[in-house]
């Protein structure tokens, strides 16, 4: 019983989070689409390429760089989805480390959802796909940089 109300807790908790950032505004800048491959053993490395498509039309490619620990195997990922708070006269701020916020979830099949946050206000919520077999513990930030 006990572990079952730290449970219900820990998941109140973590809704709170996300209802608080959610309330925060957002505005619609634009679509992001990447994909990643990664290596693991004991610590994973995640590589790849992409890129976000203002609502002008404006195209902008990235690089995705994030170290996993605890990561074993090898792993695909496609991803996709929606990115907030960017201003189009500094596209550049896309750029930056991503961290978690309001959690995110994965199901059977290696799909997934999350919502990240750089240190310059942008939001990416992303739906992703991940092909291999792979075991994680945890994950770190990722790394968003303009490609040259």
């Amino acid at each position: 019983m006990r572990k079952l109300l730290l449970a219900l807790a820990a998941f109140v908790a973590f809704a709170a989070a996300g209802a608080a950032e959610s309330q925060a505004p957002m505005r619609l800048a634009g679509n992001i689409a990447f994909s990643t491959k990664s290596v693991g053993f004991i610590v994973g490395v995640e590589w790849g390429s992409g890129t976000v498509t203002l609502r002008g039309g404006r195209v902008i490619h990235l690089r995705v760089r994030t170290l996993k620990a605890g990561m074993i195997g090898l792993e695909a990922v496609q991803a996709s989805g929606r990115v907030y708070n960017l201003d189009p006269r500094r596209p550049g701020d896309i750029a930056g480390t991503y961290a978690s916020i309001g959690g995110g979830i994965t199901v059977g099949g290696g799909i997934g959802a999350q919502r990240m946050k750089n240190e310059k206000g942008v939001i990416i919520e992303i739906d992703e796909t991940a092909q291999g077999l792979a075991a994680k513990v945890a994950g770190a930030g990722v790394a968003i940089e303009l490609a040259r």
